[in-house]
This record gives C-alpha cells, structure tokens and sequence, in this order.
C-alpha cells in the first residue's frame, strides 16, 4: 500500500475535489434547466458526466468516516 506522506494535505484536497464535483453537477443541472433545447444531442455525455461526478460524491461521503 502507498505511503501517503501528508495525511492533512491529502484529506483537504479529496475535501476540495468533493465540492468541486458538487459545484460542477449544480452549474450543469442549471444550464440543462436554462437551456434545455441546446442539450439534447449530449445527453448521454451528460448523464455520463453527472454518473461520474456523483460517484467521486459518494466516494469521498461513504469512505471519509471508515476507521
């Protein structure tokens, strides 16, 4: 198993990728809402990029209190 030399760096940035992945599912579910028309042809990209984002969600609230 790798060494992780700062642990508090370490944490803080998986902190700081969780809420930019949040930041960009809101912008994104926004822009779908505003302009629905111009979406259409990339929702599989779309849904794709939300299934993503929201597993690194996940992945940093489900694991972040194991002991």
């Amino acid at each position: 198993m790798t060494q992780i030399v700062d642990q508090k760096k370490y944490q803080s940035n998986r902190r700081y990728m969780a809420w930019a992945s949040l930041a960009m599912i809101l912008v994104t579910c926004i822009a779908v809402l505003a302009f629905p028309s111009r979406f259409e042809p990339a929702e599989s990209i779309l849904m794709m990029l939300l299934g993503s984002l929201s597993a690194v969600v996940a992945a940093y609230f489900g694991f972040s209190h194991k002991k």
